[in-house]
């Protein structure tokens, strides 16, 4: 491939709709726009709008939840099933890493049959000299971030390499019980061994990771016919903490039946222990032989709470009281329920082996995975209970007046915090998962204006387990895991295929298409409600097809894509209509398509300039989405994806200084379906970044910047408890519950190396 080729966007050959070209390593062989520093490959897909604790959602069309982006760590996904345990628990950006890059659609589903694009990090693993890097990264919040690695020879050809990392993050807002929502550790150690005059390596890392994080942001807003939001009396969108002040649980536990008192933070943490065990050999025969084994012990559990409805109680026969008090709310009160995992022990054991050889017109790659997931009783405890609208509010008991004793009494079933319906919803499953897969991939030239490349998976997926359906807990009669548990047992054989061409028909333009084909088994995981999930076979085909257009001046690339997947399974939270403060868990099964049209741009009009622009059009739609929930028959067939633009634009200028380079990202997401009926939704929004990065020496650099630079306030995502609303009047200038735009951040940092 030409150099001329190998500067267009990375849109040319990915299904990704937002710009992720900034991130590609000069290593891959995706068609990329040429960068100047690792600093500028990664800063687009790890600017962050919603968090910043690892890499964005690079969305392909696709809801984030049926698409998504994969982390992973040395060539394998840092966790089996976020559903177990969320990457960021096990992983972050820090200094330990020697590179990061994004693989595409394609080579995602090939190489870990899974869909959407991935960010793939590289640990440094020993260098010839003693070297060393870090960072210290604060905001305007009270951020205390920090990173270190050492790394450098020992004798007889070993190497070694330090890392330590620290986060300690009060969110944008200021909860009662933990001035920190997130507080992680994460240190490794790697000894690698150099032999064969450097043509063959063998490393072992150590990793322990300890995270304790709230992950749930949402706050209480009056919604506007209009998309809009405004911030309930006494609220900051963004800057007061709706979780509830105490921050312990009481809930009854589902494999004793005991009832429970835990710290939220501390009992729904994470450890996790890693050894990884790599190695790579250069033959003879020009070949190279590449292998990791991973052995993962983890305990990871979520603090999760489902706000549902605002009510503001004046009939006279309701009330509510403080908790441990006898003193009387007055006021509007947010319905909760609280969905708790503690910390579920998993073990997971992961291989990849992969033989590759590249000449003059071939580049292919045959690989090896198998991979074991083990998870026991895992479980998740919930509950139901009240809290006043307030700035970190504090629990409420429901209490009804009886008028022929003249009493008021807390509501039935309830304990004394104030909750009920203990495990009502409740979740369970436990057993192993197995995926055992051989790929292949073929790159071939066969004349310099035309490139091929083809790739095919084929995997064995097991799932193997136990779950406690609905008739199990009947039988039973109690809230909790007391009864006989029903054995699952699924075999799939997945196929995955890709291939891709392109024609320069003449050195500044050309041609390029690819089709994808994948298929996903599904997860023990979707075994956790009650209801059988039904799970079949996931199938998603894509096809993209476009042109490009190389100039000193402009670099462009437009083509048009589709994407679709079947069978989606997604066990949801639903409110019953009736009654606000009745809620179910149900697993859905739909489909998802969309077809959408990406122009990207790169300018150089002068030196040092760059100005990058994209735009999307696309229209993502549910498909076979029909369910019935308390009765109540629901079909959204045809209705647009909830929290899916249908426009993007995305526009990025920067400029180089002498030392300084100033920078800006501006991304529009047009209107966005605030839930599944599309009856409710949010207004067009921009998120907006900015920064000065000054490089003080070849080894010291200090940089600033500004999250949400317009300081814009409102809301995005979804509405809580609004899943089944179809007529969308009644939520008009009331109160609601929901998720919003991270507030107007200044952070700072600094990075050094010697």
């Amino acid at each position: 491939m030409n150099n001329t080729v190998k500067t267009i966007s990375v849109f040319a050959v990915t299904f990704s709709i937002i710009n992720i070209a900034y991130a590609q390593n000069s290593k891959t062989d995706s068609i990329r726009v040429k960068v100047e520093s690792k600093k500028d490959q990664n800063s687009s897909v790890m600017l962050n709008a919603s968090a910043d604790n690892g890499p964005r959602n690079v969305n392909i069309g696709l809801p984030a939840s049926v698409g998504g982006t994969t982390i992973l760590e040395n060539g394998l996904p840092v966790v089996f099933d976020f559903m177990g345990q969320m990457p960021v628990n096990a992983w972050r950006s820090d200094s330990s890493f020697d590179r990061m890059e994004v693989q595409d659609v394609a080579k995602t589903a090939i190489t870990i049959g899974d869909i959407g694009v991935s960010v793939s990090t590289y640990t440094n693993k020993g260098t010839e000299k003693l070297q060393g890097s870090g960072a210290f990264t604060t905001n305007s919040y009270g951020l205390l971030r920090g990173s270190f690695n050492v790394s450098g020879p020992m004798k007889n050809g070993f190497y070694y390499s330090i890392s330590a990392f620290a986060n300690m993050d009060p969110g944008t807002f200021n909860a009662a019980f933990s001035q920190f929502l997130d507080k992680t550790q994460i240190y490794k150690a790697i000894i690698n061994k150099k032999y064969n005059e450097g043509k063959g390596e063998i490393g072992i890392q150590y990793k322990s990771a300890s995270s304790e994080s709230v992950s749930t942001k949402q706050n209480p807003y009056y919604y506007r016919s209009n998309g809009k939001v405004d911030a309930v009396e006494g609220f900051k969108l963004g800057r007061d903490s709706y979780l509830e002040k105490s921050g312990v649980v009481h809930y009854v536990n589902p494999l004793t039946g005991e009832y429970v008192t835990k710290d939220a933070m501390k009992g729904s943490g994470a450890e996790n222990h890693i050894i990884d065990i790599f190695g790579k050999n250069s033959l003879d025969n020009g070949m190279k032989l590449d292998y990791i084994l991973r052995y993962q012990h983890a305990e990871s559990g979520n603090y999760n709470p489902y706000y549902s409805s605002i009510s503001n109680p004046i009939d006279g026969k309701t009330r509510y009281r403080y908790v441990g008090t006898d003193n009387i709310y007055n006021g509007k009160v947010q319905s909760v329920l609280m969905l708790y995992t503690p910390r579920i022990p998993t073990n997971t054991y992961m291989t990849r082996v992969e033989l590759s050889k590249k000449t003059d017109k071939h580049h292919w790659n045959i690989g090896f995975d198998e991979w074991y997931y083990h998870v026991h009783n895992s479980n998740t405890a919930t509950y139901s209970f009240y809290h006043e609208v307030a700035p970190n509010p504090t629990r409420l008991i429901q209490e009804t007046y009886d008028p022929v004793t003249g009493i008021w009494s807390p509501r039935k079933g309830s304990d004394i915090y104030g909750g009920y319906n203990h495990n009502g919803a409740m979740q369970y499953y436990t057993g192993s998962e197995n995926k055992m897969a051989l790929y292949v991939t073929e790159k071939w030239n066969p004349s310099e204006k035309v490139e091929v490349e083809g790739g095919a998976r084929l995997e064995w997926q097991n799932v193997n387990g136990k779950w406690y359906t609905d008739e199990d807990r009947k039988v039973a009669g109690t809230n909790w895991v007391s009864g006989n548990k029903t054995n699952v047992k699924k075999d799939w054989i997945n196929k995955t295929f890709i291939a891709k061409g392109l024609w320069k028909i003449i050195p500044s333009f050309g041609i390029q298409g690819d089709i994808t084909y994948t298929e996903l088994g599904g997860k023990l995981s979707s075994y956790a409600g009650a209801d059988d999930p039904g799970i079949k076979k996931s199938k998603i085909p894509g096809a993209s097809m476009g042109v490009y257009f190389n100039h000193s001046l402009v670099r462009v690339v437009s083509k048009v894509t589709y994407i679709q997947r079947s069978n989606f399974t997604n066990n949801s939270t639903f409110t019953n209509p009736k009654d606000p403060s009745d809620y179910m868990k149900k697993t859905i099964s739909y489909d998802v398509k969309t077809i959408g049209w990406t122009t990207d741009a790169l300018f150089t009009p002068f030196k040092n300039f760059q100005f990058h622009m994209l735009l999307t059009l696309q229209n993502p739609e549910y498909k076979n989405y029909k369910f019935e929930v308390y009765g109540i028959n629901y079909d959204y067939d045809g209705n647009i994806a909830r929290s899916v633009s249908k426009t993007i634009i995305e526009l990025d200028p920067s400029y180089e200084w002498k030392k300084f380079k100033f920078w800006a990202s501006a991304r529009y997401f047009s209107k966005e379906y605030a839930n599944y009926t599309n009856s409710l939704y949010f207004a067009g929004r921009w998120e907006t970044f900015a920064g000065i990065d000054y490089k003080y020496s070849k080894n010291v650099s200090f940089g600033i910047s500004a999250v949400n630079l317009l300081n814009q306030s409102g809301a995005q995502g979804s509405i809580s408890g609004t899943n089944t609303a179809i007529d969308p009047t009644p939520y008009y200038n009331k109160p609601v519950a929901g998720t919003y735009i991270r507030p107007f951040t200044l952070e700072f940092k600094t990075k050094f190396k010697f």
